[in-house]
């Protein structure tokens, strides 16, 4: 399983960190001097500018020791690039989302501090990320030396992005906006879809008597596009094509208790229920509750609108203690849907047009693995005999409460990825 987290614009992040002038393998000694600089500042022997691309994570400038290109899985800056503000770990091996990580684990170079800043293009996007490390643990920064760390920060961006002689005007990337917004509006569509078919539901039964649970489950929509629509207004920039979590301790088994207690209307204005199998006894985990709740039910109702007439919904465990979220019905896939294209940027089912496919794909599926890769996690769709399943994964220490707590107490500075 992966060891970082995907922003939820990956593919307008890429397109921006490909497109500054200076970010070329060639060195310049004000980065090194830069980095000497960061080195110094925070008392440790090594310190870098990382540049983060899709599957490796390079170096625009090394003081300390001498770092080669390597995949993002044994680098610390993809977790850096997942907020505005500073990343600073005391003690990685005392924090749940490095403990096992291999440049942390036993084996490996036993790293212990980092301490780093987004870097941080004039167009909004994160591209790296300039750090200290050390294999000593190390007491919290000062406010002081934070602030001078995002200043050196600043300059590194403001010498990359310097402008070049007879460079040609770059043109506007609305891509970026574009995918937000047609996500985004997927996002709210899908309490809403629940909700309409509730009041159908209600309407047809209306001379039969009101149904308390269909009321229940519309007036649950309402309130989760409510919330909604605060958590995009309040977490997403939409020039950049942005999405950030809320990240806060969740229960996992309430909210499929949640997910699995709605009553989800067809369109033959008949009802499908879900089936909830016996869960893991999880407590608390630390998760965006409600991006992981509108992936389940994103999932769950294109189960019920396009796939069997048996739903069901569980956890479980995998051998190295990840959580997976299992939704599995007995319906199939339409013959021009590729698996493989699911888990490339914004294609649905291997064409954009299929929005409505009977094996349960749609726009949901695409959705549904951002914010969950948004999450350090993997999503991934499986057909068998008889029977579709798409399963969520999510890392093991996000069910390590109090290690994410003491990590958050140890440093404050810390946001949510």
């Amino acid at each position: 399983m992966r060891t970082y987290p995907i922003p939820f614009n990956e593919e307008a992040r890429l397109r921006a960190v490909f497109d500054v002038p200076g970010l070329t393998a060639e060195n310049e000694a004000l980065f090194d001097t830069i980095c000497e600089a960061t080195r110094r500042l925070l008392d440790c022997p090594i310190a870098h500018i990382s540049v983060v691309e899709a599957d490796t994570q390079w170096y625009k400038s090394v003081v300390g020791y001498p770092l080669e290109p390597m995949p993002k899985d044994t680098g610390f800056c993809s977790h850096t690039i997942m907020s505005d503000v500073p990343l600073v770990v005391p003690d990685l091996s005392k924090d749940p989302r490095f403990e096992r990580h291999p440049m942390v684990a036993k084996g490996g170079p036993e790293a212990r501090y980092y301490c780093g800043v987004p870097l941080i293009l004039s167009s909004g996007h994160r591209f790296g990320s300039l750090c200290a490390l050390d294999l000593q643990p190390h007491e919290q920064p000062s406010e002081k030396q934070i602030a001078l760390l995002e200043d050196l920060g600043r300059m590194v961006v403001a010498a990359l992005e310097r402008s070049q002689p007879n460079a040609p005007e770059l043109k506007a990337d609305t891509s970026a906006e574009s995918t937000f917004l047609t996500l985004v509006g997927h996002e709210l569509r899908t309490p809403l879809t629940v909700l309409f078919g509730s009041l159908r539901m209600l309407e047809a039964k209306a001379e039969q008597g009101i149904n308390p649970l269909l009321i229940r489950s519309a007036r649950r929509s309402v309130d989760h596009l409510s919330a909604l629509i605060e958590t995009i207004i309040s977490y997403s920039n939409v020039s950049t094509g942005e999405l950030r979590l809320n990240e806060r301790e969740c229960n996992l088994n309430d909210l499929l208790q949640s997910v699995s207690a709605l009553h989800f209307a067809t369109t033959d204005a008949t009802t499908k229920t879900i089936t909830l199998r016996d869960s893991l006894p999880l407590e608390e985990m630390h998760i965006d509750g409600d991006q992981i709740e509108l992936a389940v039910t994103a999932l769950v109702l294109n189960s019920v609108l396009h796939g069997g007439s048996e739903i069901a919904l569980g956890t479980f465990k995998d051998a190295e203690g990840n959580i997976e979220i299992s939704i599995t019905d007995n319906g199939s896939f339409d013959d021009h849907v590729d698996l493989a294209e699911l888990y490339k940027p914004f294609v649905v089912g291997g064409m954009m047009d299929h929005r409505s496919t009977k094996g349960g794909l749609g726009l949901g599926l695409p959705l549904t693995r951002k914010l969950i890769e948004m999450h350090g996690g993997d999503f991934e769709v499986h057909v068998e005999a008889g029977r579709s399943r798409a399963v969520i994964r999510l890392p093991a220490w996000r069910c390590d409460i109090g290690g994410i707590a003491a990590a958050n107490v140890a440093a404050p500075v810390i946001a949510a990825q």
